[in-house]
């Protein structure tokens, strides 16, 4: 007896249409499985692919979840608020920082900085990048002298964001994040460039 089968062949993706289907694939498992949950065997499960694959992308699963969040997130860096204000300018970037990890979720922002170790050098630079620029902009503008400011300066509001979302398990507040900027950032971005 003969039988018909509506199955067609499994199309092979390659290229950039495989690598969105992988980070997309990673995002959906992202959002409902959580960060200690997600795997890089049931991304590969989920696309019809092998882990090799994966592993020729990306080195293991943090740099996976960073890739993820990228293509969901986008990067801060060479989008730096210029509202005209050095003030204005870190306010801004302090909170798309922390919109950034509500829209990821607390629970794949706290994995994924659990894991820095497993997470190349220059994506850790993301966030003094970005300060650097908008202290460029200050610069520019004659708001600031020209100075330098130290790289310890410019890591420290990323610091705080991450100390203050694993503390409290959530992004940090406007009060928050208003006291970063004016207590601490700002006095010494204007104490260091003035040098």
């Amino acid at each position: 007896m003969e039988t018909e089968t509506n199955a067609s062949p499994v199309r092979r993706r390659r290229g950039q249409e495989l690598e969105e289907a992988l980070l997309e694939a990673a995002w959906v498992q992202l959002q409902r499985e959580g960060y200690t949950a997600f795997t890089i065997d049931a991304v590969a499960r989920t696309v019809g692919t092998s882990r090799a694959v994966i592993y020729r992308r990306w080195p293991g699963r943090a740099a996976l979840v960073l890739a993820t969040v990228r293509a969901h997130a986008g990067t801060v860096v060479g989008n730096a608020p210029d509202t005209g204000s050095l003030e204005a300018d870190v306010l801004a970037l302090l909170n798309d920082l922390a919109d950034r990890i509500q829209q990821i979720g607390i629970d794949v922002a706290t994995g994924l900085f659990g894991e820095l170790d497993e997470i190349p050098h220059e994506a850790k630079a993301v966030v003094p990048t970005a300060f650097r620029q908008v202290i460029d902009q200050a610069v520019s503008r004659g708001e600031i002298g020209a100075a330098p400011v130290p790289d310890a300066v410019l890591a420290m509001p990323g610091v705080l964001i991450r100390y203050a979302m694993l503390a409290e398990r959530a992004a940090p507040s406007d009060q928050a994040l208003d006291d970063i900027a004016h207590q601490l950032f700002l006095p010494l971005v204007r104490y260091h460039a003035s040098l």
